[in-house]
């Protein structure tokens, strides 16, 4: 394969990662902090799902690209087992609680994938399809919580919605490249696991948060 035929097939490769985040992530920046409380619930339940859902197909892409660029050891680097790496467990009890859980997970993920990004850049050319894939999803995943966080307001009117810190205690200080190559790996298996049970549990959502909200306006 030529250079002109090589550079056209990494931008095709780079435009079907990056623009459809990109058209979703403009109409979420036009109110992102905005107050979700008198919206359309309908219309917020649907527009959270269809964010989550892309957000979870893409990470599922971005992991593919990752491992690929990873070489011979990609399966032993993926399964290995790292506490500091948050997990993709949902908990809580009831609806409200679970959404927040699915809120509080995204944000801990954030830094995370910040820091396997600037490792990326490290490993490779900054143009590498890793790190600009990671660069996007790191915006993508701030707007997916922005919508679940629109969710909780929806569904705890009165109730202040908890912060995750910012930078938690659980990032690598020092990493060897192995490490360092594992733990991009297992950040984005991880997301993208998180990503799909979010995706369930909004989709448990359909008929009851809305129906409920209708209720209490009576």
């Amino acid at each position: 394969m030529n250079c002109h035929v090589r550079n056209m097939v990494c931008l095709s490769q780079r435009s079907r990662i990056i623009l459809p985040l990109l058209i979703l992530i403009a109409v979420e920046l036009v109110q992102p902090t905005m107050s979700c409380k008198n919206e359309n619930c309908s219309r917020l339940l649907h527009n959270s799902l269809k964010l989550t859902r892309l957000t979870s197909k893409k990470t599922a892409e971005l992991l593919g690209t990752y491992k690929a660029s990873q070489g011979d050891s990609t399966d032993l680097i993926c399964d290995m087992q790292m506490d500091n790496v948050p997990e993709s467990t949902i908990s809580g009890q009831t609806i409200s609680e679970r959404i927040l859980s699915v809120y509080t997970r995204l944000k801990e993920f954030l830094p995370h994938m910040k820091t396997v990004m600037e490792q990326q850049k490290d490993f490779n050319p900054p143009t590498n399809l890793v790190a600009e894939g990671l660069n996007v999803m790191i915006t993508q995943v701030h707007h997916t919580a922005l919508r679940v966080n629109c969710l909780l307001q929806i569904l705890q009117p009165n109730i202040p919605i908890p912060e995750p810190a910012e930078r938690p205690t659980g990032i690598p200080p020092a990493q060897n490249i192995f490490q360092q190559k594992a733990y991009g790996c297992i950040v984005l298996s991880r997301l993208q696991e998180l990503l799909s049970k979010a995706v369930q549990e909004q989709k448990s959502l359909k008929g009851k948060m809305c129906r409920k909200r209708t209720k209490n306006a009576f």
